[in-house]
């Protein structure tokens, strides 16, 4: 759906796709709980080795990356770490489970108007997040708006079930068509030059005013990067029957769909983006398979690129609750939890302002 929608909206755009399946599941973030255990769980994507303290150089150290080409060979430029919150359903007899991926879509693309960064490349350390884990209901359009950047869609026939503005659909009980139900979201691409603030996250980046591909950068946030489009598949078809209609609820404790999320880290190789995405390299079908430039592991498959779960728990489920204190709201903006330790699921909410309260228990 979206290779179609970017042929036919931006032809001249120049555009590559990486495929790829998780490395792990984790209750890690390197971005915003540098250092140690996360809030809430993601599935992790791209480089093998990545952890609690991964950082550019350690991502390069990786000796495989879980995406790459179509036919499941591995890149080796991008040592890059993508990651976004786990998805969970109710299960018939009221325990949760996660709803497991089969697959992942990363589309890179030279679009938007603006002042290009030279050369056209994340520096080396660039992180950033798109979406807000908190927000619980479709944003208003501002220059560093998050409206419109969500999508959740059910591809089953003979029509498509997609949630509105951004937000999960209802009646889903199944998605049998490529790619399947399917959670996309929109990175922002115009930077203020300035690197990432672990205490103003967001500060760095900002959308395009008006259209958030295509549109030009805000004054505030002048130079253009590479935009980055992901694709999340979940694969419903394996657990069908077995959840209750429309308990959908993301790990940060979401059953909106507004609050989903995801997270970039960068890890490519100096000098080869510029090459993809303004240069002369042919990628034909806009597979990373058919661009020159770039090289591929063809002793191995990407699903083979799995890593170790620094923090031990059951995140798979059955569940008595989500995993960590991550109690589930539809408050606008939800409260803001402390992480708690591994094997903690409905713990307590620690706010900043104000708390909500579950029962408390250890995993099974």
């Amino acid at each position: 759906a979206a290779l179609v929608a970017l042929t036919a909206g931006s032809a001249s755009a120049q555009f590559f796709v990486l495929y790829g399946r998780d490395t792990v599941v984790s209750r890690i973030d390197p971005i915003v709980s540098p250092g140690g255990i996360g809030m809430h769980a993601h599935e992790f994507m791209g480089a093998g080795n990545v952890n609690q303290n991964s950082d550019y150089d350690s991502l390069q150290k990786s000796t495989c990356s879980s995406v790459g080409r179509a036919n499941g060979n591995p890149i080796i430029e991008d040592k890059s770490a993508y990651w976004h919150p786990t998805l969970y359903v109710k299960a018939t007899n009221g325990s949760y489970i996660r709803v497991p991926t089969n697959g992942h879509q990363i589309y890179y693309i030279n679009a938007g108007t603006g002042q290009m960064r030279e050369p056209f490349e994340f520096p080396k350390g660039f992180r950033m997040t798109a979406g807000n884990a908190y927000i619980r209901a479709a944003q208003e359009h501002t220059p560093t708006n998050m409206d419109g950047i969500t999508q959740w869609i059910c591809h089953e026939t003979p029509s498509w079930n997609e949630g509105t503005q951004g937000g999960f659909p209802t009646g889903v009980t199944s998605c049998s068509q490529y790619p399947y139900f399917n959670g996309a979201i929109e990175f922002p691409h115009c930077w203020n030059g300035k690197d990432f603030d672990l205490s103003s996250p967001y500060s760095h980046m900002a959308y395009p005013v008006g259209d958030i591909r295509n549109g030009a950068c805000p004054d505030s946030h002048p130079i253009r990067l590479p935009h980055l489009f992901m694709e999340n598949n979940y694969d419903l078809s394996s657990i069908v029957g077995e959840f209750e209609i429309d308990s959908f609820v993301l790990s940060n404790g979401d059953p909106t769909g507004f609050g989903f999320h995801a997270d970039f880290f960068n890890g490519w190789q100096e000098g080869v983006l510029p090459n993809l995405l303004t240069g002369s390299s042919a990628c034909s079908s806009h597979d990373v398979g058919d661009c020159s430039g770039v090289t591929f592991d063809s002793s191995m498959n990407w699903a083979q690129c799995t890593t170790t779960n620094q923090y031990p728990e059951n995140l798979d489920g059955p569940l008595s609750a989500l995993p960590g204190c991550n109690p589930i709201t539809t408050v606008n903006p939800a409260p803001q939890c402390k992480p708690c330790a591994a094997g903690v699921v409905g713990g307590q909410c620690n706010a900043a302002a104000g708390s909500l309260t579950t029962s408390t228990s250890n995993a099974p």
